[in-house]
């Protein structure tokens, strides 16, 4: 079963203090603490079940920090996918992911004809402090189709949207990495790779989002996703 398994690598990024470890260890520990331990890196390794096939998950969770920002440079630029994470309560936060998706796209740029693409989701967490919000999620959602990104609003601490946020970035990869054996290249509205169908989660409709009058599921929280 082992030989057979498919492997993901996945690179956590983003500034610091947005909650980078919190996500990765709430996947893979299934554990939250709410001290802050700027992290330099950390590697995980996890295996999850999607669509009834077994993915073995290297996860990356880098350093935010500017002073380690070219050790990241160095070592993440070759990922399957990227998650790209800010904090709904630091508006400077969602500007720093252009810093992020710079070296993102600049790594794509040198990849052969032919390649997989890259895949990546912006994840806007801690959406459990609405009450603290400095980003709505439509100006989230915006930064994210401006820069070919699927949109999710996760919340580490309460558990909102983490394991669908990993199954969606799964879901992509495989599908990415189908268009390039079938000779296709698949497109989104947004001009990256489009999600394949997949369960629904919990969401409000973004286009019709309103920070002040959330429904109900993830949107009680404060949180809500796109795909």
């Amino acid at each position: 079963m082992s030989a057979e398994m498919e492997s993901i690598s996945i690179t956590v990024c983003g500034d610091g203090g947005t909650g980078k470890s919190s996500i990765s260890l709430r996947l893979v520990r299934s554990k939250w603490t709410e001290e802050y331990d700027p992290t330099v890196q950390d590697s995980y390794s996890v295996t999850r079940v999607v669509d009834g096939r077994t993915y073995h998950l290297n996860l990356t969770d880098t350093a935010g920090q500017e002073e380690y920002r070219g050790l990241w440079a160095q070592q993440n630029l070759d990922s399957d996918a990227y998650l790209l994470v800010y904090d709904i309560t630091n508006k400077d936060s969602l500007a720093a992911l252009e810093y992020f998706n710079d070296l993102v796209e600049m790594q794509a740029d040198t990849r052969p004809p032919g390649a997989v693409p890259h895949v990546k989701i912006v994840a806007g967490n801690k959406c459990d402090l609405a009450e603290n919000r400095q980003v709505k999620s439509a100006e989230g959602m915006a930064w994210a189709r401006a820069n070919g990104c699927g949109f999710m609003e996760t919340s580490a601490r309460n558990v909102v949207n983490i394991e669908e946020t990993f199954m969606l970035l799964v879901r992509r990869v495989v599908e990415a990495r189908e268009s390039v054996k079938n000779g296709k290249q698949l497109q989104s509205p947004y001009g990256h790779e489009q999600a394949p169908s997949h369960p629904k989660v919990e969401t409000s409709h973004m286009d019709d989002y309103d920070d002040d009058d959330a429904g109900g599921g993830a949107a009680k929280a404060g949180c809500c996703s796109i795909m």
